[in-house]
């Protein structure tokens, strides 16, 4: 494959703009709800959509880290919690799909958007646990909430993927985007 060039990087960058607007419309409607992963679940759909069109459109293995990883250093800003817990949900789903060769295919793009919103809910109740202490360190002890909650974000990944693919149909369709 070719290297990356100025316009793979314009376009990650659009879709981390994207992923942005999409958590900073969704997160705050979340944040007097104390479970681990309800932010994950409700953010998921909407920047699935904006993960999957990178994905589409960048095919190869760097494509979420290219985007999350731009988007962990926006928000560690906030907070370094959040870009901890992105990097380490990115670095997952990055040696994941290591393995399989990248994003060309529509299972490998539904694997990429599972696997990171699932890693994102755990790796944020871990990171949340060694920064906040016994508020968070109690979610990792308490599997009957963590693991619902953990497939719950992986499935509302997999609503985004679903979402994100229609658009890359169209997309294909309107010639607009050569996956």
């Amino acid at each position: 494959m070719s290297r990356w060039q100025l316009r793979d990087y314009v376009f990650a960058a659009f879709m981390t703009i994207g992923i942005a607007i999409a958590s900073v419309i969704t997160v705050p409607l979340t944040l007097s709800i104390p479970l681990p992963g309800v932010r994950t679940i409700v953010w998921a759909p909407f920047a699935g959509i904006f993960l999957t069109l990178g994905m589409a459109r960048l095919q190869r293995c760097g494509s979420v880290a290219l985007m999350i990883g731009t988007l962990a250093m926006l928000l560690s800003r906030i907070s370094w919690i959040i870009g901890a817990f992105l990097v380490g949900a990115l670095l997952i789903t990055e040696g994941v799909l290591w393995f399989r060769g990248g994003y060309r295919q529509r299972l490998d793009r539904l694997i990429g958007n599972v696997v990171f919103f699932a890693s994102a809910t755990v790796t944020g109740a871990i990171v949340g646990a060694y920064a906040a202490g016994d508020a968070f360190a109690a979610w990792i002890s308490q599997a009957w909430i963590l693991i619902p909650m953990t497939l719950l974000s992986g499935l509302a990944g997999a609503i985004g993927w679903w979402m994100g693919e229609k658009i890359v149909t169209q997309l294909q369709r309107a010639g607009k985007l050569n996956v």
